[in-house]
Order: C-alpha cells, then structure tokens, then sequence
C-alpha cells in the first residue's frame, strides 16, 4: 500500500475525488522529495481539506515508516496547530470526517475533544498556537493552518515560538517528519512570509512552495464568475489579497490617485441646500482647536442622490477664539454654525465625536438629530471600507477642494497581524482631518446599508 499516489488513495480509500490541482500538490509533497511545504491559496481553495487528506495519507499509507523511529507502544503524533483551539478543531473534525467516512472507521479507538486515536498508534492532536502543549512528544507531523495570521507573542506562544518547539521533535523522523503550513496570504513579513521565501528561492530543494490564486485551484469559481467579479468590483486591492493569493504590503493606499480623480466633478464646487434632499443630508464633524501647526476643525456635508454619495460642502473653522495667548476655535461658534445650517439643509443626521465634542453634544442634543461616533479600530475599518468601496465603484461626486483630494490621495493603510488595520495621513501623518469628517458622513449617511457591508465581510 506504501505505493500508492496520495492523490489515488483520496480517491479510492477515501472516496474523495480532488480537483486536479489540489491532486497535483499533494502529490508533489508526497512524491516529490518533500518534506516541508508552504501553501499560499486563495480563499475557498480547500486547503483544510488537502490538509486533512494529506494527515490520514500519513497515519494509514506511511505509518510503517514512522513506527520504526519509536519505541514499541509508543504513540506518535499528527498535530493540527491554529491560532485558536477551536480552530484547530476544525481541521481534526474534518480529519475525522474523512476517517469516519471510510473503510478505516473501525480503526478509532479513543476521542476526545481534540484528540482522535487511531489502532496503529498515532494519535491525531488539536492544539492552539502554545509551545508548552505541544512539548516532549513523538510529533511526525505538524499542519500549521492560517499561519500567516498568527500573532506573535513571549517565548511559548506565537508561530515562531511554536515551530521552533516542534522542529526537534519531526527532526526524529528524518526525511519523513512532514510540516505543513497552509494559509491566505497577509503580510509581508512574519514566519510563515519568511518560510514562503525560503521556499521559492530555490535554496531548499525540501520546500515546497505554492502560491496559486482561488480560480486556478477550484474549478466552481472561475475567474469570470459573477462572485469572482462582484468581489474584486467592491475591492480590488483586498480580492487579489484574498482571491489571488497575493501578500498585501504592509502599508498601501487606501484610494488610488485615479480613482480619486475620477470622482472629482470639475463642473462644479460646493453644492447649495436642495429642498428636494431636506432630510437626506448628513454633517459630519471632525474636532480640533485649529490654529498654527495645528489640524483644522473640520465639517463635511453629504448626501445620496440615488446610489451616489455627493459631497456637498467641506468647512473649516476659522481658529480666533484666543486662550492664553494662542488662537483656537470657538466651541460656540462651531454650535452656531451647526444651529445655522440645520435651518438650512434639514440634516438627517449630524455626527459628533463622542469624545472630542462632549460639550457640543450635550448642549445640542435636546434639540438636533445628534449621532455619537466613536473612533475605535473597528469603527475606523467599517468607515474607511464604506469610503473605499463607494470610491471604487465610482459612486462618490465631490468637488476639487484642494485639500481634501490631497488628503485622500494620501491617506494609507497600514496593515497588522491581527488582520486588523488603521489610517495613516500617509507621508504628511496627522494630516487628515478632512478626510476622517468625509468618513464619518459616509459612514452614517451609509447607515441603512449596513446589512450589506457586513453580509460582504462575511462572504
């Protein structure tokens, strides 16, 4: 049985056909002279399931070329590591699924919730990403999921602090000690990056490294599909990350130039109140004291015509209000604007930071549709996301302030482990109060879309 192609025993013993190029890989690993692979995939590409085939190809087809490197009764270990235990019990339930489902169902003899024990002596192990659960065992094989996603932390937790407690450990195995790691793509540094380097420099003939975007690995999502398009339309810069199998820069842009440029309506500049959109438009305020080397207290209205988000009016408060010999803006001349312009435009909503615009809140809030914002990581990612997807798909129209455009061109992401990430003014950092009071309409002007973002997210 040691003979056969792992593609071949999916097939037969597993009754699991591959899609041809997940038949490729494996077989590769397995029958290429490989010993520690590194898959960079597209998302929906199925690597969970390659990997729990490549683990039960291990435990029933090689398993004599493990138990001659242990003692007699000595169990020896197939361990799926995630940065979280319950994800790595979802790729041991997808092992056991694989198990159960076959002729070698009658070989289990223990379970746990992240243990299964097969008859020949290997046991199939979930552990998270801690160094101290996974010393002083027989491990062959280590199937590292989502690695590039792993944070790292002290000396007994992250990646690294994990692969450097488990490689002594596959070293007792020799050329048959198997590692696995399999994720998305992220950034540009990190273990797994490192390893995917090695990988394709050639200076590791051992490594197996892939990288093949979503619609080369799996034929149901074809490039031209009408998800496929949907999903690089709404951001193409995130799709080719998570669909192309490409590593994202740790900091980029957040709009390109032209796409910015393409938004601007050189056929007009600020727009005057419409009765026909009273009740539709939304002020927006970013809060600063102004003045010298200071950012400007801004304001940013807004409204939809149909699907387009337009950008009636920027305003900057004019920093006179002198305190102890420095000018800064007049918190009741802001108040009074704010009261002005309610007459005027019939705000639907005016949005306020719920912390740099306390007093402002409570003494307009009795009388005016006053919306709390509060700037946090989540919040900034789920305003800055509706910004770029209304900018990509061509449905902002905003005037040439010179300032604003400036400030959106150069506003950048700046990408973590964590998968989250925040808003830098790019090269002029802390310039960008124009564009946060732009964010925080289209954020709240965008409020009945909300379903719609998340149910993106999800997808």
């Amino acid at each position: 049985m040691a003979a056969i192609k792992c593609s071949d025993f999916a097939r037969h013993a597993l009754k699991l056909p591959l899609w041809d190029k997940q038949a490729d890989i494996l077989d590769e690993f397995f029958h290429g002279g490989k010993t520690h692979a590194v898959w960079a995939l597209g998302r929906r590409s199925g690597k969970t399931l390659m990997a729990a085939v490549a683990c039960t190809y291990i435990c029933f087809v090689l398993e004599e070329k493990y138990k001659r490197k242990i003692r007699k009764g000595e169990s020896w270990y197939i361990c799926t590591i995630a940065n979280g235990i319950d994800q790595a019990k979802i790729a041991l339930n997808t092992i056991r699924g694989l198990i159960v489902e076959s002729s070698f169902a009658q070989e289990i003899v223990r379970e746990t919730t992240d243990t299964l024990e097969i008859s020949n002596g290997c046991v199939f192990r979930a552990i998270s990403s801690s160094a101290r659960a996974s010393r002083g065992r027989a491990v062959a094989a280590i199937i590292m999921d989502e690695l590039a996603f792993s944070q790292e932390g002290d000396a007994n937790a992250g990646a690294k602090a994990i692969y450097d407690a488990l490689s002594p450990s596959i070293a007792q195995f020799g050329n048959h000690g198997r590692i696995l790691e399999l994720s998305s793509p992220w950034l540009t540094d990190g273990l797994f990056y490192q390893h995917f380097c090695e990988a394709t420099s050639g200076e590791f003939p051992f490594m197996q490294p892939v990288n093949t975007p979503t619609w080369e690995m799996n034929p149901e999502l074809p490039y031209d599909c009408s998800f496929m398009q949907a999903e690089r339309k709404r951001d193409p810069d995130k799709f080719m990350i998570e669909y192309g199998a490409q590593f994202a820069r740790n900091m980029s842009a957040l709009l390109a130039s032209e796409v910015v440029d393409a938004a601007i309506n050189k056929h007009r500049s600020l727009l005057p109140p419409s009765v026909h959109f009273h009740g539709k438009y939304v002020l927006a305020l970013d809060p600063a004291r102004g003045g010298v080397g200071r950012d400007d207290y801004t304001a940013c209205i807004v409204h939809f015509d149909g699907e387009t988000l337009v950008v009636d009016k920027f305003h900057t408060f004019l920093a006179d209000f002198e305190i102890n010999g420095k000018k800064e803006v007049s918190i009741q001349a802001v108040e009074d604007w704010i009261r002005e312009h309610h007459k005027l435009y019939n705000f639907d909503s005016i949005v306020l930071d719920q912390y740099n615009s306390s007093a402002t809140i409570q003494s307009l809030a009795a009388d005016f549709p006053i919306e709390e914002l509060t700037w946090s990581v989540s919040s900034k990612m789920k305003a800055f996301s509706k910004m770029k997807e209304l900018f990509n798909a061509g449905l902002v129209d905003i005037y040439n302030h010179e300032k604003a455009i400036k400030q959106l061109k150069n506003l950048s992401v700046v990408y973590k482990a964590s998968g989250q990430w925040s808003i830098s003014g790019g090269k002029e950092v802390g310039v960008d109060d124009y564009a946060f009071a732009l964010a925080a309409a289209m954020l709240q002007a965008s409020k009945d879309d909300d379903l719609h973002w998340i149910d993106s997210l999800i997808r």
